[in-house]
């Protein structure tokens, strides 16, 4: 502890001085001082003398520094692994009650020496486990981004991860722990016995057919230890086979794919069941069946592709938009399109207008024909022909440069959801290549991402949607999108996010629009895990965004029954996160009352089971060897609990960090100088009262 004076120490006689001459001026000639005892004489003075003192030594600011020490132990986080694959055996409640045990033990003996915590995982992370391993994913990638969001820059000396190492999503459980930077742990749960076991291990599907076609499944069967068995393979809806299939089993590691193609009769989200009749002495009977949706639909969405000069761009939009069934996608130069753009959905202009050709009657004929267009900017477009062609947006001051420029989220954007995932990611994405200039834009746009150069946000869009003669148009300010998708694939290993991206700008503008001021959004299909979110908007007869009158929400499942539920308001509009449902498939209908109109909005939708943990029952534990290789640790099983209790124990770089923390307050924020104070100044006055003076 230290004290500090805003002014030099020997201001502090000045203070000493203060006090003396205040109680020498007050006692010199006091009357009371003859009547008391010599000790009061001098107490009454001096208590004047230290109060004066002390209170003219605050006004040199005098300040209190202190110094304190913190030691920090090595933290050891614990993990388990809590998805259905960790009890796929009959012993279930047997291989519950010893993973509890040997976890309880290895954090109560570690505690004396570490801090401890303690989490579970599979397709969420939660602190203090509950052993009910009832979770329907395994993802480690997911625990290794929560850890390292909890623990940045913390003193974390080891992982221990109780596992079976199976993984069903998110990338390898090998990659991720570099980032962590210590020793990971593996205590090695499950059964590497190969038992006698027959199993579908996955379906291939399409998630969409189109009504009046035949769509394929690819149903991969395997079997382990079934040599000479016997089973059937079933496709069924409703009760009803519509596949049959005798299966002889040929060897002790038998694997079959097995082509199925179903008629898309009736329009709607069908339900179909693949079953595998169960052998004699199976390790379970749970992976013998799947369960899959697939919704059949009218018509795909066409969508044209028109360009100025070959562009990666045009081949990121295209397998973007091939990859889903729900768009059928012509592309081609546009000097080269002869057609009637009203054949189309959605006509998308890379970089044009570009200033040559016959484009300008060719854009004519997509502004007259009502479809609805899509611009992307680049190093091709000519400004100025853009600012004619009607897109909705003038630059100015262009000098035919480029500029990087990043995408940053706009503030209530409301045509259309991304999910949070690439609200995330989008940000931190590859910045485009955008043309210099002043961007003005019309009143009535709808930006979702703003310019951002360098670190600096700008108010000048780089994505925005408006409407122009009763048509949907949009702008992308910037080229560059193979950008992003290659950066999508670098970080989840797939092009999902980018996907989502382009098939969200896509739909939107290609699916005609809802003139009801009541619009309700709803996925077609849930996973069995997640719960139903709904979101609604109502607007006035003004074109404004209300919320005042109730929304109601009726879904109603196979049997019959139904579930109600009032939609909460939002700031502007109404969502309703409904919980989980089962598996199924379901209806659903929306009303509400706005003056005298009610409207109402109806539809349909699956929650599709998550079948993943009971497909593979031998567990991995050459990926958990693996990953304890690469961090420097090692795999233990249960029973040797002790052993891996003495490793950590052991392990010399396991050390506490001591921290010093400064901190600098002022003297008058002190409790016992505030006390000190009070003392003095009420002593003096209670003797004073006391002996009759005032």
């Amino acid at each position: 502890m230290a004290l500090i004076l805003s002014y030099p120490w020997w201001y502090i006689l000045f203070c000493l001085a203060a006090g003396a001459v205040y109680s020498w001026i007050m006692y010199r000639k006091e009357p009371l001082l003859n009547e008391t005892s010599s000790t009061l004489k001098r107490i009454l003075p001096a208590a004047r003398f230290l109060s004066v003192s002390l209170l003219a030594f605050l006004l040199l600011g005098p300040m209190i520094r202190t110094f304190s020490r913190e030691v920090e132990k090595p933290i050891i986080l614990l993990a388990v692994d809590e998805s259905r694959s960790i009890v796929n055996r009959k012993d279930s409640s047997e291989t519950r009650a010893q993973i509890r045990a040997e976890f309880d033990k290895l954090k109560k003996e570690l505690s004396a020496d570490f801090d401890v915590r303690s989490y579970a995982f599979g397709d969420h992370v939660s602190e203090n486990p509950v052993f009910r391993f009832d979770q329907r994913l395994t993802d480690f990638s997911q625990l290794y981004n929560y850890l390292d969001v909890q623990f940045s820059n913390r003193n974390v000396g080891a992982m221990v991860i109780a596992s079976d190492g199976l993984f069903n999503e998110g990338a390898s459980p090998v990659y991720g722990p570099s980032r962590l930077k210590i020793p990971v742990y593996s205590l090695a749960l499950g059964d590497t016995t190969i038992r006698r076991d027959l199993f579908i291990s996955s379906v291939n599907h399409n998630k969409i057919a189109f009504l009046g076609n035949s769509f394929p499944l690819e149903i991969i069967v395997d079997a382990r230890q079934a040599a000479g068995r016997r089973s059937t393979l079933s496709v069924e809806e409703d009760s009803s086979i519509l596949f049959s299939k005798s299966l002889d089993i040929t060897g002790n590691n038998y694997h079959l794919s097995v082509p199925v193609f179903m008629d898309a009769k009736t329009k709607g989200i069908h339900h179909y069941r693949i079953k595998l009749s169960p052998v004699d002495g199976e390790a379970t009977e749970v992976n013998n069946t799947r369960d899959i949706f697939v919704e059949v639909i009218e018509q795909k969405q066409k969508v044209l592709l028109l360009f100025a000069s070959p562009n990666p761009d045009v081949s990121a939009i295209r397998q973007s938009l091939e990859s889903s069934l729900n768009y059928e996608v012509i592309t081609m130069p546009q000097a080269e399109f002869t057609g009637r753009a009203g054949d189309f959905n959605l006509v998308v202009l890379h970089n044009l207008p570009s200033g040559g050709g016959n484009e300008t009657s060719v854009l004519e004929k997509i502004n007259e024909s009502g479809v609805s267009a899509w611009y992307i900017l680049g190093s091709g477009t000519n400004i100025e022909a853009l600012n004619k062609a009607g897109a909705g947006i003038s630059i100015s001051q262009a000098n035919g440069q480029l500029n990087d420029v990043q995408a940053s989220l706009a503030s209530n954007f409301s045509l259309f959801t991304l999910s949070d995932a690439l609200k995330n990611k989008v940000e931190a994405w590859p910045p485009l290549k955008s043309p210099f200039g002043v961007y003005q834009a019309g009143t009535n746009i709808y930006p979702l991402f703003n310019q951002k150069i360098g670190i600096v946000s700008t108010a000048q869009p780089l994505l925005f949607f408006h409407e122009q003669n009763g048509r949907k148009v949009a702008v992308l300010a910037g080229e560059g999108l193979w950008r992003w998708r290659l950066a999508d694939f670098n970080e989840q290993g797939n092009h999902q996010l980018s996907q989502e991206l382009i098939w969200s700008i896509t739909q939107y503008l290609s699916v005609k629009e809802n003139r009801s001021p009541f619009k309700f959004k709803a996925r077609s299909n849930y996973r069995e895990n997640e719960p139903l979110v709904f979101d609604a908007q109502l607007y006035n007869q003004s074109d404004q965004l209300i919320n005042q009158p109730e929304v109601f929400v009726r879904i109603t499942n196979r049997q019959g029954k139904e579930f109600q539920f009032t939609m909460s308001k939002t700031e502007k509009a109404y969502t309703l996160n409904s919980g989980i449902f089962p598996v199924g498939n379901y209806r659903f209908k929306a009303e509400v009352k706005l003056g005298d109109q009610v409207y109402s909005h109806q539809g349909e939708f699956s929650v599709s089971a998550l079948q993943l943990e009971t497909a593979n029952t031998v567990a991995d534990h050459q990926l958990l060897n693996a990953l304890a290789a690469q961090t420097g640790a090692a795999v233990f099983y249960p029973g040797k609990t002790d052993e891996l209790i003495r490793s950590i124990q052991s392990n010399e770089n396991l050390k506490s960090i001591s921290f010093m923390h400064k901190k600098l307050e002022d003297l008058l924020n002190e409790p016992w100088f505030f006390i000190l104070l009070v003392v003095l100044i009420s002593t003096e006055w209670f003797i004073r009262k006391r002996t009759g003076s005032y």
